[in-house]
Formats: structure tokens, sequence, C-alpha cells
């Protein structure tokens, strides 16, 4: 039996020695390698995060500059219509008593607006309807007499048709002017009705009063020597009126003084016109 070599066992178990130092090696190296992988990952994701926050906080910045510059903008803005502000007070403060009066014209310049006719700037029919219900109101109070007087132009729309409207116009704005100075008591009112009608308030005036008051506006306007080629009365301008007079009651409207001399008014046409009649 041959016995083993010495020297050939010790070489074999030095190189399975040597492999299972190798495989320990190896087997660190790639526990190594891992954990340096893991450590490379997180300093990534790490890199990452903070690149994310530089990004927000770079965001920030410009953000808080953009509002620094709008708020600077602005503060400078308010600056400016501060002193604008401060000059046009100083400016009102020193002519106070100038626009105090301006607007006092300028209200007064409205109110004309809302209660005269624009064409004949006598008071118009919303300035008529306030007037007679506050002047009903008042005789009923004091048990006093309101007459009324209703006029219309005979023949205006032949008028019209042969002299054309503005000269129609400037025949009503006579009329209107004729009508106004026929009263005098600064309780009278004479307004524009409408179209060619007029109307005329008489408050505290009897039925005597108010006829004498027509027959004086079917005079004045006769005078006014108009040329009425196409009208089947004269050949002048003329006017129709019809006359009312009542005690105004508490309750009762006044509509029933309108309807009356509406009446009248009536009644002076069917007579042949050119003329007032009284209506009860």
């Amino acid at each position: 039996m041959e016995t083993e070599n010495p020297q050939l066992v010790n070489t074999e178990q030095l190189l399975l020695a040597t492999v299972q130092q190798s495989e320990q090696e190896i087997k660190f190296l790639r526990s190594q390698n891992i954990s340096l992988t893991e450590q490379l990952d997180a300093k990534i994701t790490q890199g990452e995060q903070l690149a994310q926050a530089n990004h927000r906080l770079q965001t920030e910045i410009i953000d808080r500059q953009q509002t620094e510059t709008a708020l600077r903008l602005l503060l400078e803005r308010l600056l400016s219509e501060k002193s604008d502000l401060e000059i046009i007070l100083d400016t009102t403060t020193s002519h106070s008593d100038t626009i105090e009066a301006l607007l006092y014209d300028k209200a007064l310049s409205l109110a004309r607006e809302v209660t005269i006719d624009g064409l004949t700037q006598i008071s118009n029919r919303r300035a008529f309807d306030q007037r007679l219900e506050i002047e009903w109101q008042r005789a009923a109070r004091e048990n006093s007499s309101l007459s009324l007087l209703l006029c219309d132009v005979d023949f205006f729309k032949r008028y019209n048709d042969r002299y054309g409207h503005p000269t129609g116009d400037d025949c009503l704005r006579s009329i209107a002017k004729a009508i106004e100075s026929c009263i005098r008591r600064p309780a009278d009112l004479a307004a524009r009705y409408g179209g060619e009608e007029f109307a005329v308030i008489l408050p505290n005036t009897l039925k005597e009063g108010a006829t004498l008051i027509a027959e004086k506006i079917c005079l004045a306007i006769a005078n006014l020597n108009i040329p009425h080629e196409s009208s089947f009365v004269r050949d002048r301008v003329s006017v129709s009126i019809g006359i009312s007079t009542t005690l105004p009651e508490r309750g009762v409207h006044p509509r029933s003084l309108i309807e009356s001399a509406d009446k009248g008014l009536y009644l002076a046409k069917n007579q042949g016109r050119d003329r007032a009649v009284y209506s009860s």
C-alpha cells in the first residue's frame, strides 16, 4: 500500500483554504457592494429632495420679489393719489362757496327740467298735476273755491298743415306767453296741458273771476294777430276755453274739476269756438 505524499496533501489543503478565503472575501465584497449601492441610492434620493427643496426656495424668492415690486408700485400709486386728493381737498375747501352755488344752480336746473315744458317754457303737465292736488287739498282745508280753465287752440292741426310744424311751435310759444301774462297772483299757474291744450289753475277764485280771466286770455290771443287762413272760425289764431269752479272736499278727487272744465271746453267748441264757456 502506497503512502500519501505529505507535500501533495499540504498543497491541497492550502488550495482549499485559499478558495474558502476567496469565497468569504467575495461574499464580503458583495455585501459591501450592496451596502454601497444602498448608500448611493440614498444619496441620490437625498440629492433629488435637496434639488426640489432648492427649486421651491428659488420659486418662493422670485414670488416674494414680485410681490415686493407690486407692493412698492401700489404704495407709489397710493402716495400719488393721496397727493392728488390733498390738492382737490384744498381746492374744494378754498372754493366751497363757489361749488355750493354751482350745485344749487344745477339743482334748480334739474328742477326746471322736471316741471317746465321744453317748448313753451311754462309749467308742464307734471307740474300741473302736482299743483292741482296741492291747491285742491288747501281749498278743502280752508273751505275756499278753486277754478280751472282748459284752453284749446282752434283748428291747430290745420294750422300746422298750412304753415308747418316749426311755425306751429312758434305759435304755441306765443300763446303760452300770452296766457301767462293774464295771471298775476303767485298761486295762479299756467301750464301746457298737452299738445295745443293749456290749463290755468286759479285758487280762491269764484266763477265770475275765472270767467274774467278766460275772456282776458281770449282777447290777449286775439291781439297776437297770428294769421290762420285755414281756420273755420276767423282768419286769426283763436282759442276755446272751458271754465269750471268748485268747492273742493276731502276725499273727492280733483279730476272732477278737470272733467267739468273739459265739458265747458266741449260746449265752447260746439257753440262755434273762439269763446269761453262755464260748466258747473
